[in-house]
């Protein structure tokens, strides 16, 4: 293809190199862009980065990838529908077409952490299986972290795309401004995505927090009963020599006291809302 289209040979092995990141290089009459398109893993919710090179001139945009591109074929499939227009694009609509279609492959991604926040949230509702919540929440931290390293060097290159003062017209026929804009939107998603999570870990807390103290007022009530009778039994064990311990049957008043102090106690905290 570099001998066919005339491409030099430096310009070649630069667009064969991983970078491992989004990138632009501006040529004399070309623009080399990198993208990372992120491709999901068969029998695995992982996603993968997968280095998307596009070289534009004039009428000109060929794209080098190893591997497949679920966005370009995403495209191509949008192109069986109508093609009419294809041959009116300049390469900078072809370029920011193709981009486009690799941006929105993100939003697909933030929307499957969305959904797995959601079921997280119900996780966290549902009790206290704390370990399978914080497992769910490190892999989605992850996810979204591979997710932002990703797009966020997305900025450093569309940004010369989108200024006029680049000279891009007599390359790729316009700017692309529209790309810059959109990638901002994916930002803000990721942080929303983010925010989502960090509010599960809240939900779950505040579930936490709620169950330590139904079990903390649990406990204090059934303290609060047994602590009459272990009072009147520590006084009736004294050894004091009186008539009233000289008597069997007082045992029994000493039981119906213990009863009523619990049933006291247990009157007082229904009065008060505590069971």
């Amino acid at each position: 293809m570099a001998a066919i289209l005339d491409i030099p040979e430096r310009t070649g092995e630069r667009i064969l190199e991983d970078f491992g990141r989004a990138g632009v290089i501006r040529y004399r009459g070309a623009i080399h862009l990198t993208v990372e398109a992120l491709e999901a893993v068969e029998d695995d919710d992982q996603v993968v980065r997968r280095e998307l090179d596009l070289l534009a001139r004039r009428n000109l945009v060929l794209t080098v990838h190893d591997g497949p591109i679920a966005a370009l074929g995403r495209f191509q499939e949008e192109l069986h529908g109508d093609d009419s227009l294809l041959g009116e694009l300049d390469a900078g609509a072809f370029l920011a077409a193709l981009v486009d279609t690799v941006i929105t492959t993100y939003f697909a991604r933030i929307e499957e952490i969305e959904r797995d926040i959601d079921r997280l949230d119900e996780v966290a509702l549902r009790g206290p299986d704390s370990e399978v919540f914080l497992v769910e929440v490190l892999r989605l931290r992850r996810r979204v972290a591979v997710l932002r390293r990703t797009v966020a060097p997305h900025r450093e290159a569309f940004a010369p795309l989108a200024r006029s003062e680049v000279a891009l017209d007599e390359v790729l026929g316009h700017s692309l401004p529209a790309l810059l804009e959109r990638l901002e939107r994916v930002i803000d998603s990721i942080e929303n995505a983010r925010e989502l999570l960090v509010g599960s870990f809240d939900i779950y807390l505040g579930g936490a927090a709620h169950r330590s103290n139904e079990v903390m007022k649990v406990l204090t009530i059934l303290s609060a009963i047994l602590l009459p009778g272990v009072a009147l039994a520590g006084i009736m064990g004294m050894n004091f020599k009186l008539g009233f311990f000289d008597d069997p049957s007082n045992f029994w008043v000493v039981l119906g006291a213990m009863i009523l102090f619990a049933i006291g106690i247990l009157g007082f905290a229904r009065v008060r809302h505590w069971l």
